[in-house]
């Protein structure tokens, strides 16, 4: 709950305080701290980049949020399960080794251990020993793995089309995608740096 302004004023303050309270308060405002409208502190700020970072970072978890619950009640997979699975689906023979997998998931190695060997518990993908590199592990989807994968690949599009499609056209489809393209390639040159 948010104090009102005349909560922060009352007769017991000096107008002296009551003058600096104002101060600030405008001080912020013109800083961007202060949404004038809603009379909340945002420490994002109010340049249009800091709005449309606030944007992306809620949005983003919000519909991931949508999304992971709306395919674990139906498959019982999270969405890394999901996003694990296609690549591996997408791959030729349905396998890659672990380090191509960990970088297509953008995992640590220890956490798609973890989830690879979650996954294999339940039937739906098998680890090996790499034919090439006896010291690397490859995996794969099983048969049940496909199965549970393009069931939960329908209902995923389904979801996708319910939440994500009807929020831009086309147009601004390629515009956002053409973003997080370039999103993508500042980030990749901070790591190289």
């Amino acid at each position: 709950m948010t104090a009102s302004h005349s909560d922060t004023t009352s007769d017991n303050v000096n107008p002296t305080a009551q003058e600096a309270v104002g101060e600030a308060s405008r001080d912020a405002v013109e800083a961007g701290t202060v949404d004038d409208q809603r009379g909340r502190h945002d420490l994002t700020g109010f340049s249009p980049k800091a709005r449309a970072w606030r944007s992306f970072f809620e949005t983003s978890a919000i519909i991931s949020d949508r999304m992971e619950k709306r395919l674990h009640s139906s498959t019982g997979l999270r969405l890394t399960d999901y996003n694990l699975m296609l690549l591996l689906a997408e791959a030729e023979d349905n396998q890659l080794r672990m380090g191509e997998l960990a970088e297509g998931m953008v995992f640590s190695p220890s956490r798609l251990s973890y989830q690879v060997k979650s996954l294999q518990k339940r039937g739906l993908i098998d680890r090996f020993a790499d034919a090439e590199d006896r010291r690397g592990m490859t995996a794969q989807l099983t048969e049940e793995g496909h199965r549970v994968f393009e069931q939960a690949s329908r209902l995923h599009a389904t979801h996708i089309k319910q939440l994500f499609h009807p929020a831009l056209d086309d147009a601004e489809a390629d515009t956002l995608r053409q973003i997080c393209e370039q999103i993508k390639d500042t980030v990749a040159a901070a790591d190289r740096a």
